[in-house]
């Protein structure tokens, strides 16, 4: 196994974690920012949330600097299958 497609697979991987968990992410915050006049509590959480977003781009800027320059966009998109 080259360090070229090791460096594909690790990419990829990232990539699609960074998505999914950007997505969760932006769904959880719609939530909370739906549920946060009528419960308090909630209020608190909004440093959290900042958090993963910095944890979500940090991901997803990694899978794009792992991404060889070469790669062809075909090779590294053609196992997702998504909605």
């Amino acid at each position: 196994m080259s360090i070229r497609s090791i460096r594909e697979r690790a990419s990829t991987r990232l990539l699609r974690t960074g998505t999914a968990l950007a997505i969760d992410q932006r769904e959880f915050e719609e939530r909370l920012a739906a549920a946060s006049p009528r419960v308090p509590a909630y209020s608190s959480a909004h440093s959290a949330v900042a958090m993963a977003r910095w944890v979500d781009a940090a991901v997803l800027w990694l899978g794009w600097r792992l991404l060889p320059r070469t790669s062809l966009p075909s090779t590294t998109t053609s196992e997702f299958s998504g909605p």
